[in-house]
C-alpha cells in the first residue's frame, strides 16, 4: 500500500509466481479454466489485527495489535464466495 510494488507485481510474487514455480496446473491466475480461487480486499480499509478473529489451531498470530492498511473482505473458491465481510458464507 506504500507504493513500493505495483498491484501487478505484488499478484505476480503472491500468486502467479508460486504457481510457475511449483507447476500448480489452473492456479495463479483470473482465467478461463483456471480454479477462480482469489481473495477481494478493500485497499483503503485500514484494520487492527487481533487474535479474536483468528481462525486456526494456534488461535494467535504474531502480527496481534499490528495496524494495516488494505484488508480482505472477501475470498471464492473455485468460483464459490466462501467468505464476505468477515463472516463465512454458507455454501449453497
Amino acid at each position: 500500500n506504500a507504493g513500493r510494488l505495483s498491484l501487478a507485481r505484488f499478484v505476480d510474487l503472491t500468486s502467479a509466481g508460486p504457481a510457475r514455480l511449483y507447476n500448480m496446473a489452473c492456479k495463479g491466475r483470473i482465467a478461463a479454466g483456471y480454479d477462480a480461487d482469489f481473495t477481494v480486499v478493500d485497499l483503503k480499509r485500514s484494520e487492527t489485527i487481533t487474535n479474536k478473529w483468528v481462525a486456526s489451531k494456534a488461535g494467535w498470530t504474531p502480527y496481534d495489535g499490528v495496524r494495516v492498511t488494505g484488508w480482505p473482505v472477501g475470498t471464492f473458491v473455485r468460483g464459490r464466495r466462501v467468505m464476505w465481510q468477515g463472516e463465512l458464507v454458507t455454501p449453497s
